[in-house]
């Protein structure tokens, strides 16, 4: 473990003052950085073999962290600041006294072209998909249960939340280092290159043609679309699926939030075809 001589005790350190900058948007996609807060998070980021480029640990913290992290941090510097600096860097309302700086995943990928013939829609496996997802706390745990439930591969809308925000990965819980997940500038357009290549895709929407979860037949390659949370899917992405599915409930129930509605879709398959 390669832990710098020095402290950093000024909050206008440059290193701090860039660190911070990585809880925009802006700043993470300037850099190709994104920061990892605690110490699950950062020992699942380690373990995947993300590309953590800098560690920065509390001091306060600093005989704790080093014995939790042990050799998994060999060759990544390791950077100590005192408490009153770490305050300014963490978002946690409770700091565990680590936060890691990495690069842009490898399994995370931006479509802007469409292509039938990419191998993200021509593999088997099992997709999601969701547009419109504004919450990066929704996105997160929709990644999350969709790891857990055996799903393959997600494939997101360009509006919906970064997937590097420290919400969504805080929900997502490392899910983000394991599946391949592709931001699409269409998602009409990707769903079309699903449904060529032979998938089924069904939109959740309670319309006249919507068929009761359960109560038709699923293959494993069907694939179910989420919309925003408020106003569901967009009229073009209706027109483009196979068709469209509603999850039964009790009459007069509120209807459930996008990742809930995800979770039960995602265990639907799950109950199926395993995991």
């Amino acid at each position: 473990m390669r832990t710098d001589k020095d402290i950093i005790s000024s909050r206008q350190n440059r290193d701090i003052v860039e660190a911070c900058k990585l809880c925009d948007r802006k700043g993470r996609e300037k850099s190709g950085l994104f920061r990892i807060d605690g110490i699950k998070l950062s020992l699942e980021a380690l373990e995947c073999g993300v590309g953590i480029e800098r560690i920065f640990v509390r001091e306060s913290s600093q005989e704790r962290i080093e014995k939790i992290l042990g050799n998994s941090a060999d060759g990544i510097r390791i950077t100590l600041v005192s408490d009153s600096v770490f305050e300014k860097l963490t978002e946690e309302k409770s700091p565990e006294g680590i936060i890691c700086i990495a690069k842009h995943l490898d399994n995370l990928r931006k479509i802007d072209k469409i292509d039938k013939r990419d191998s993200f829609f021509e593999k088997s496996g099992r997709i999601f998909l969701a547009e419109s997802v504004r919450d990066p706390g929704n996105v997160g745990t929709l990644v999350r249960s969709a790891n857990a439930m055996g799903c393959d591969r997600i494939v997101i809308s360009e509006d919906c939340a970064d997937l590097y925000n420290p919400k969504a990965m805080r929900a997502a819980m490392g899910a983000m280092f394991r599946l391949e997940i592709a931001v699409v500038s269409s998602l009409p357009e990707a769903i079309c290159a699903l449904i060529e290549n032979g998938r089924r895709v069904f939109s959740a929407a309670l319309d006249e043609n919507a068929q009761k979860l359960g109560a038709f037949e699923l293959c494993p390659s069907d694939c179910f679309v989420i919309g925003n949370e408020g106003h569901g899917l967009t009229e073009k992405t209706l027109e483009s699926c196979t068709g469209s599915v509603f999850i039964p409930m009790k009459k007069g129930a509120e209807s459930l939030n996008a990742s809930a509605a995800a979770a039960v879709l995602l265990w639907e398959q799950a109950r199926l075809f395993g995991c």
